[in-house]
């Protein structure tokens, strides 16, 4: 499917929504780990990742009341910068990437190593499912 992934502007201030290649799954649950796998995975050339190096998907699941859990292991906390906007960026681009993708999903809730966790790096409350925002994704025509 032609999907929406997001990445590091070149000032490193907001997400540049890029489309991309992304497998087709059967299930809404399983697109959305496949959307996530690709968010994930090490950024097209010329791009950077929001997501550290080494992050890995854990499970996928969305509810009867349409909210997503995206569980992560890895080095998606040891790997990261820390700072409150890179917080916002890398949790942000994959709460964006299933929610701009799956339009039915209203709301998703990183979990790490199968845990909810108050933060990633004691910025954004993670305890709670978060819905779409756009604040941090550049505004206009995108360069890729």
């Amino acid at each position: 499917i032609q999907a929406t992934l997001f990445y590091v502007s070149d000032d490193g201030t907001q997400l540049v929504p890029t489309s991309r290649n992304v497998p087709y799954a059967a299930t809404q649950a399983e697109q959305a780990r496949r959307l996530v796998e690709a968010q994930v995975a090490t950024a097209p050339e010329g791009l950077l990742s929001p997501i550290p190096a080494g992050t890995i998907v854990r499970a996928v699941f969305i509810t009867d009341s349409r909210e997503a859990y995206v569980d992560l292991g890895g080095t998606i906390l040891s790997g990261h910068s820390g700072g409150s906007l890179d917080e916002a960026l890398t949790v942000y681009a994959i709460v964006n990437a299933i929610t701009t993708n799956l339009p039915e999903v209203t709301a998703v809730q990183i979990l790490i190593e199968g845990r909810e966790v108050d933060s990633l790096r004691g910025h954004i409350d993670l305890r709670a499912p978060l819905a779409k925002s756009l604040d941090w994704v550049q505004k206009g025509p995108s360069p890729q």
